[in-house]
């Protein structure tokens, strides 16, 4: 009887730190574990190197060609090679520059900014994605960690329920069936345990990679899980990615991207380039009506877009269709961002209210549940498997409420990296 009380007991105690999460030393924080990823994640070394090469191509898209240097050694007689035996002879010195009408190397500055604004949006939705990979696996990790808690935990507290069992049968007031189901249960705990720690070092593999450590680096234990309030509607919300989501303002850099590809085009197509040269004749003949005086050349070459309908008109035409296309793409995503937002603040609310249902309700329950079977098991009215199945549904349902407590938190994470924005 003492035995039994002392069981129960140890239900009490089990349900209690099942409850609250101890912090241990060396315990994980997720910021910490942010910060990290942000400052050593590969795959944002990645774009912010692709971000400085695209922004190095800004100054090179509006700067003008290398000038042009010509010499020329003009009508040399090729009886003697002498200079000063005519007029024609001389040397000329050439200096040519091309110089582009005005708008086009600001235009071209232009669309190399906005392909450098796609790159930065592309790293600061990535940076959002990063977060959120962490934030789901910490709290993954929280989830296996109070389960396998709980598991070993019941495991300690079935093989107490054995010990009775067979202390039972070994005097005759009880069954063998009870032994071997109980025993049956302990095999299963003892198989949920190994399933449990392969996804506990599964998901640490994974943080360890997204923090750039050896996939197989120890991490510290997890510590308490402290609820996140919610208190942000919908309306709020989807506002708030329209101005925030690195996503749809990529998709917006791309459209004013293709608005300077249109304006270049056009300009291509309608305003000619100019070449302007400067030249300068060294002469040596003085006997010429000049007096052998040195020669300076000036002149303007520009070409004739007359060619309307081929290239630079295409060129004209291709942008337009891409810029409507990028119109709608943003649409596109500006409804998906919407709807996505819509679900996750359905499922942190389903999360909640289900998690907050187990702690005030279904446990409770289940906890008096048990303790009337304990109760009705020491005066022999309960038989040891009622009892089992209410240790067993127990069990379930304090599993059931952390799951709902984590993913609470984790839809928390989505919903944060799709509106583009921290925050919890």
């Amino acid at each position: 009887m003492t035995r039994i009380l002392r069981i129960a007991r140890g239900v009490a105690v089990l349900v209690s730190a099942s409850a609250a999460f101890g912090v241990e030393p060396g315990t994980l924080n997720v910021e910490s574990l942010i910060e990290e990823a942000l400052a050593n994640n590969p795959g944002l070394d990645v774009l912010r190197h692709r971000l400085a090469a695209t922004e190095a191509l800004i100054p090179q898209a509006g700067a003008l060609r290398d000038p042009m240097f010509k010499l020329d050694l003009s009508n040399v007689p090729l009886s003697d090679f002498d200079f000063d035996s005519t007029p024609m002879s001389g040397k000329q010195f050439v200096l040519t520059q091309r110089l582009p009408y005005w708008g086009k190397r600001a235009a071209r500055e232009e669309v190399a900014a906005r392909d450098a604004g796609v790159v930065e949006a592309g790293l600061r939705d990535r940076e959002g994605v990063i977060v959120n990979v962490v934030k789901q696996a910490y709290f993954t990790l929280i989830f296996l960690d109070r389960s396998i808690d709980i598991t070993e935990q019941n495991r300690s507290l079935l093989r107490d329920f054995i010990r009775i069992a067979q202390t039972k049968y070994a005097v005759g007031s009880g069954l063998q069936q009870d032994v071997l189901k109980a025993q049956v249960s302990l095999s299963s705990l003892n198989v949920r345990l190994i399933g449990l720690r392969q996804r506990r070092d599964r998901a640490a593999a994974e943080l360890n990679t997204t923090l750039n450590r050896q996939p197989q680096a120890l991490l510290g234990a997890t510590g308490e899980l402290v609820a996140t309030p919610f208190v942000l509607d919908v309306e709020s919300l989807q506002e708030t990615a329209l101005e925030s989501r690195p996503l749809l303002r990529g998709i917006r850099e791309r459209e004013n991207r293709w608005r300077a590809v249109e304006k270049l085009a056009y300009s291509d197509s309608h305003r000619p380039d100019f070449e302007v040269s400067f030249g300068y004749t060294q002469r040596g003949f003085d006997d010429d009506p000049v007096e052998g005086s040195d020669f300076l050349s000036l002149g303007v070459e520009l070409n004739l877009p007359i060619n309307r309908g081929s290239m630079h008109h295409h060129h004209v035409v291709e942008a337009r269709a891409r810029l409507r296309a990028t119109e709608a793409e943003y649409e596109e995503n500006r409804q998906r961002v919407f709807l996505r937002i819509q679900q996750f603040s359905i499922d942190i609310v389903a999360h909640g209210d289900e998690a907050a249902l187990y702690k005030t309700a279904i446990i409770p329950q289940a906890e008096q549940a048990l303790s009337s079977a304990m109760a009705g098991y020491q005066v022999d009215k309960v038989d040891f498997l009622t009892l089992l199945d209410n240790q067993v549904t127990l069990f379930d349902f304090e599993i059931a409420y952390h799951h709902h407590r984590t993913e609470y938190e984790k839809s928390l994470a989505k919903l944060e990296a799709e509106v583009g924005k921290r925050l919890f």
